[in-house]
């Protein structure tokens, strides 16, 4: 290996540790529970049953999914990737999935189960006290 590419590489994780040391951590992960239903590889509809992890757990909030569904009808694993609806302890998603028994994408809608909080109250500003009666 010649010292350029070598140069290249030791700069290039020179640069990434500290970017990955400096990211703020993932806030508040949620996981749930749901069913899938999969359109690809032809006209057949798979249905199935599924975990997903989602970045946030903030209801109201539009969030990305990874997970992984047991189909019924082809009984065979999917590994998806997604983005999803977090609702009141509920979700609803698009997902792309890639069917381990198979080799091939479809793509689908869930629904499930999920816990889900609310959005932190926002901070009370700080009032200076006044005296009463105003001194003279």
């Amino acid at each position: 290996m010649s010292q350029t590419i070598r140069s290249k590489r030791f700069l290039a994780l020179a640069c990434a540790i500290p970017l990955g040391l400096s990211a703020p951590a993932v806030a508040d992960p949620a996981v749930g529970l749901g069913v899938t239903f999969a359109f690809g590889a032809g006209a057949q509809v798979d249905t199935g049953v599924g975990l997903r992890a989602f970045n946030r757990d903030r209801r109201n909030s539009t969030v990305a999914s990874v997970g992984l569904d047991y189909m019924l009808a082809s009984q065979q694993f999917r590994a998806t990737v997604g983005v999803a609806a977090l609702r009141r302890n509920a979700f609803f998603g698009v997902d792309l999935g890639y069917g381990f028994g198979t080799g091939t994408l479809d793509i689908g809608p869930s629904v499930g189960i999920v816990s889900t909080s609310r959005a932190p109250a926002p901070r009370a500003e700080r009032v200076e006290e006044v005296p009463f009666p105003p001194e003279s």
